[in-house]
């Protein structure tokens, strides 16, 4: 090939480019790369904290003690929230926490995530990290093999981008 006819890599690299723009939007290969969200869909209607709580506990009380939840104040990236809990509960053959339950108000789905334990646990808690659609109240609930309730309740403000939006 004679030195005359050679393009440069960048300038290649934008012809490419926009060559393949042009296919995109004349073509119906743009209609592909479009998210796929149905016409005349509509966002997911957001559930009830307390119409979820009684779908999962029924009238039993929850009692506001012996459970101790750690989250950021401000947490400034909503896709990767920490949360700690931890209890006094004991962990003994008859008398444990048989599970642990995060709930996030104003998720769309209020449910977050939950954690079976065993007396072989030795401990009752857990770490993990949550996504948080906005800022909201964090419930953890623990439950007891006898059924007993017990939570604990930290409100998290959620910025955007980290900026405090």
């Amino acid at each position: 090939m004679k030195e005359g006819n050679a393009i440069s890599r960048r300038k290649f690299m934008i012809m490419t480019g926009l060559a393949c723009a042009a296919v995109v939007s004349s073509s119906s290969i743009g209609s592909l790369l479009k998210p796929a969200v149905a016409e005349g869909a509509k966002k997911p209607e957001k559930e009830n904290i307390n119409d979820v709580l009684k779908k999962f506990f029924g009238d039993r009380k929850i009692e506001m003690s012996h459970v101790k939840l750690k989250t950021p104040i401000i947490a400034e990236n909503g896709a990767v929230v920490p949360v700690t809990i931890i209890s006094d509960l004991p962990m003994e053959k008859d008398n444990y926490v048989k599970k642990i339950y995060i709930f996030v108000d104003e998720n769309y789905h209020p449910f977050t995530a939950s954690a079976e334990l065993s007396p072989a646990n030795g401990k009752a808690a857990l770490a993990l990290r949550i996504k948080m659609r906005k800022t909201s109240n964090v419930r953890a609930i623990l439950e007891t093999n006898t059924g007993k309730l017990y939570g604990a309740q930290k409100a998290v403000k959620v910025t955007i981008g980290g900026c405090g939006g």
